[in-house]
Order: structure tokens, then sequence, then C-alpha cells
């Protein structure tokens, strides 16, 4: 497999996701390249949200395609790969930090969730004043962990509800209400908000 640090930023061609998905089943190589080549960058940020340890991110994208193509043929059907890929890292990720740490499911859930939503390099980048990025940093710490998280999916990666729901393992009107509490949260500094989302709409 192709050294990810080469590959990030390709992006996938109009191949439907269920085809390609099917290709990979039916053991196609270059299927399993282009689902790595197309994901390892978002897969590796939305990992770095849960812990600071870049080794073992990178450790887990790896070790879940090496499972994707070792069992292949007993896949499960879909039609959107990127929420099965995100929900699948995020299980690996939450058993090597259970692991690493020798904590009790208790324990890590109070803890696991302990990475801020990344808006600090693109404050940076922007030109949005000092006083306007400090406000915008202590809006969002004020948010709770699944509401960052809710946030992250769906505008910094541009996911949909159905999409979050599997992600999340909630139901698609649950989704629609943590944002919407979330941005009630943030209303103050609505303006901000929108800059900051718009911003990034830009990169993409």
């Amino acid at each position: 497999m192709a050294n990810p640090l080469i590959n990030k930023g390709i992006t996938r061609n109009n191949m439907s996701d269920k085809k390609l998905w099917n290709n990979l089943k039916n053991g196609e190589s270059k299927a399993l390249e282009q689902i790595y080549r197309t994901y390892f960058t978002e897969l590796y940020n939305y990992g770095k949200k849960f812990t600071k340890d870049e080794n073992n991110v990178e450790d887990c994208i790896q070790e879940l395609f090496v499972e994707l193509w070792n069992r292949r043929e007993k896949l499960s059907e879909t039609d959107a790969i990127k929420p099965y890929l995100f929900v699948s890292l995020k299980r690996k990720i939450f058993h090597s930090v259970k692991k690493i740490r020798k904590s009790t499911d208790t324990e890590l859930e109070e803890s696991f969730f302990e990475a801020e939503l990344s808006i600090d390099q693109i404050l940076i980048n922007s030109e949005t004043d000092g006083e306007q990025k400090s406000k915008l940093k202590h809006a969002f710490s004020q948010l709770s962990d699944r509401q960052k998280e809710i946030l992250y999916l769906k505008y910094y990666s541009e996911m949909d509800y159905d999409e979050i729901s599997k992600i999340m393992d909630l139901n698609y009107q649950s989704a629609r209400n943590l944002v919407s509490r979330a941005l009630s949260k943030l209303s103050k500094h609505i303006i901000l908000i929108i800059v900051f989302v718009l911003s990034m709409v830009d990169k993409a």
C-alpha cells in the first residue's frame, strides 16, 4: 500500500461508492487503493480529534485497511463508504486507547474525547483579528465533546445527517437536534461562526 503522506489530497473519481465497495468485495486491489487514497487525510484528521498520538492514529488506519482487504468477502453492503470508515476507525482508536491506558470502560468514557475542534490553524491563516479569534475559540471551548464532534462532521467534513447518524449512533432527528443545540450555544458568536464555516467551504 502506498505511503499515505504522499497520497494526501487525492480525490475520488465519479465511480459510485456502491460500485467501488463491490469492486473491493470482489477482490480488486485497485479499489482498496482508491478508497485509501481518497479517505486517508479525512480519517487521519478525524482520528486526531480523539487522541494526540499521531502514530497511533496512523497505525489504526493501516490496521483498518488491512482488515478491509482480509475480510473483503465478508464485508456488509454499503453505498456510503465514508461513514463506514469513520465508524470503524473511531472504534479502533477507542479500543487502542483503552488498551494503552489499561482503563475500564467507565474511566475511558469520561476522558476519551479530549481533543478540541481544530480551528487554530484556520484562524491563524484567516484575516480575523485577535479579539475575534479569542472569542471564537472560547465559544467552541464551551461546547460538549459530542457537540464539537457533530459540528466537525457537519461543517468540516461536510456530511449529511444520515451519514452523521451512522457515525455517532444517533437517529436522524437526534442528530439535527444536537446540531441545533450546539449552534444555539454559539448564537452570541454566530457571525464569527458563519465566517468560519465559509472559510472551510472555500478551502474544500
